[in-house]
């Protein structure tokens, strides 16, 4: 039979680099029988050879696409590959969030990529976001956003958002990450105290709790009459000596700045 023909192969096939960077290519004979291999290329040739193989290195890629081509002569036979270097910018993508991000209302994450492949073509580009106990929305193009109710729950959990630019059969990724802040309002506002029926005289302490996203300030809403002590940062009410007049209702008030919540309890003296 007949040998094999002598083949040269370019690596990487299809080369893909960042615009402004530096990439080296290789050219391989599969026989050393050349009398020249050599690279055809529209730029000023910069490269070494050896048995076999001669490369080339393109110090600062400025083209958006470049053909290359390497050839081989094998005494009366001679083969030619061509391949088509692909430049591309991309940034990483930028993650924002509309505003506050309050539990129970309506908020808006939005993605945003730039990236370029020519001066006259749009990147083919998707976006995807995912994370954050939010369901993954993908997009094609150079922004994605998704609507979604806040829950408490997602608090300081991680949102991605993963860009992907396809360049020929390859492709580039470039992401970003965000942390979820979630705010919300006084809730869960429990008042409690060890019994709601006293006898003049005796020490009583009525205890407030709140929950919220900056935590919650507290105030109180007294008997009137009631003589008082607030203790540890307004959380509790203690009356040493409690009378008759220290009996009614106890009111305690949350509030931060996304909004109030109130709890109470009825205290009864007797004698």
């Amino acid at each position: 039979g007949h040998p094999d023909p002598c083949r040269v192969s370019i690596s990487p096939e299809e080369p893909t680099v960042e615009f402004g960077t530096s990439l080296i290519l290789n050219c391989t004979s599969s026989c050393r029988t050349y009398s020249r291999l050599s690279w055809e290329v529209p730029i000023t040739k910069v490269g070494a050879q050896g048995p076999g193989w001669v490369s080339l290195n393109i110090p600062n890629v400025t083209d958006w696409s470049l053909e290359l081509q390497c050839f081989g002569v094998f005494g009366e036979q001679r083969d030619i590959t061509n391949t088509t270097l692909r430049a591309y910018r991309l940034s990483p993508p930028q993650i924002y969030l509309e505003g506050d991000v309050v539990a129970g209302k309506e908020a808006r994450v939005t993605c945003n990529v730039s990236a370029q492949v020519s001066p006259s073509d749009p990147p083919n580009l998707s976006l995807t976001l995912q994370g954050g106990g939010l369901p993954p929305s993908t997009h094609r193009g150079p922004s994605v956003a998704l609507n979604f109710t806040a829950r408490l729950e997602q608090h300081d959990q991680k949102v991605t958002c993963e860009a992907t630019l396809r360049l020929g059969r390859r492709t580039v990724n470039a992401s970003a990450a965000t942390v979820l802040q979630v705010w919300a309002a006084p809730h869960d506002v429990r008042v409690w105290a060890p019994r709601t029926t006293f006898t003049a005289g005796d020490n009583l302490t009525v205890m407030c709790r709140a929950e919220g996203n900056p935590t919650p300030r507290l105030r109180w809403e007294l008997p009137t009459n009631a003589s008082w002590e607030l203790w540890d940062g307004g959380t509790a009410v203690t009356i040493p000596v409690g009378q008759r007049m220290h009996g009614g209702t106890y009111r305690c008030l949350a509030e931060n700045r996304y909004g109030t919540g109130a709890a109470s309890i009825d205290i009864l003296f007797q004698g």
